[in-house]
């Protein structure tokens, strides 16, 4: 057997590699723990103070609310993937990786799967707690879809801020330039009220821009209905995902 054939390593070990060791930075870190705990923390800062005006027409304020929360917890996960990658261009991981026999789709294949498994914490750190205070899906299946799309949501965002981390390479710059939008997106949202409770001139705003229209979806799949926000979700993630991804090809393709 030759030294090369010896010493080969397959593409999927070195992505089992890579993402072992990202994987285990985020639980050394603490990341995983808090994309656990962070949307148990924000649904109850919401719940307790609106919870008594908002089910003054009946209806569970929990089913209302969790959507936004998961949708939140994605948010959270994109600005997590955007340090990550920040903090390994910083660090000059991925110069030694590109002089290594290692295909340039790796490091971000496994960053991805941390970000992957953040999100999937930040969903069930948002169920443990909406369940507890009256949350219930009506249906298995569009329970499913419920958590397929809250992570494909997560992943189109998670797609730019990877890409946005390993453009500037400094964690604070990404995390300045992410927080804005989603702290507007989130709370100019009928996530947490309905568009009626905002003033006219901005509900067309609140009621049409992506994080309604998730929180919509989400909300109609956790009943068990398949409302007419969610094609509109699905649009709006492809979207996202194919702008993101060819703004990757191009970036990749100028350090090569």
């Amino acid at each position: 057997m030759s030294s090369d054939a010896q010493w080969h390593v397959s593409p999927v070990q070195q992505w089992a590699a890579l993402s072992g060791r990202t994987v285990r930075a985020a639980v050394r870190q603490g990341d995983l723990p808090f994309g656990f705990l962070a949307p148990m923390i924000f649904f109850v800062c919401f719940y307790v103070p609106l919870r008594h005006s908002m089910e003054t027409g009946g209806g569970r304020y929990a089913q209302y609310l969790l959507p936004v929360i998961v949708v939140q917890g994605m948010f959270f996960t994109a600005m997590s993937a955007g340090d990550r990658a920040a903090r390994d261009t910083a660090g000059g991981m991925g110069t030694r990786l590109r002089s290594l026999p290692v295909g340039a789709w790796l490091p971000a294949a496994a960053r991805m799967s941390a970000n992957v498994l953040r999100g999937v914490a930040a969903i069930a750190g948002a169920l443990v707690i909406g369940s507890a205070f009256g949350f219930r899906f009506h249906g298995f299946g569009a329970a499913v879809v419920f958590v397929v799309l809250a992570l494909a949501f997560g992943l189109a965002l998670v797609i730019g801020a990877d890409l946005l981390g390993v453009v500037t390479g400094d964690p604070g710059t990404g995390a300045t330039v992410l927080l804005i939008p989603q702290l507007l997106l989130v709370m100019l949202s009928t996530g947490f009220v309905p568009a009626q409770g905002f003033p006219g001139w901005i509900q067309p705003f609140v009621r049409n821009q992506p994080v309604s229209q998730a929180a919509a979806a989400l909300r109609g799949l956790a009943d068990g209905k398949y409302v007419a926000a969610l094609p509109i979700t699905i649009a709006w993630i492809a979207g996202l995902t194919v702008v993101f991804g060819a703004a990757v090809v191009l970036v990749e393709g100028r350090r090569r």
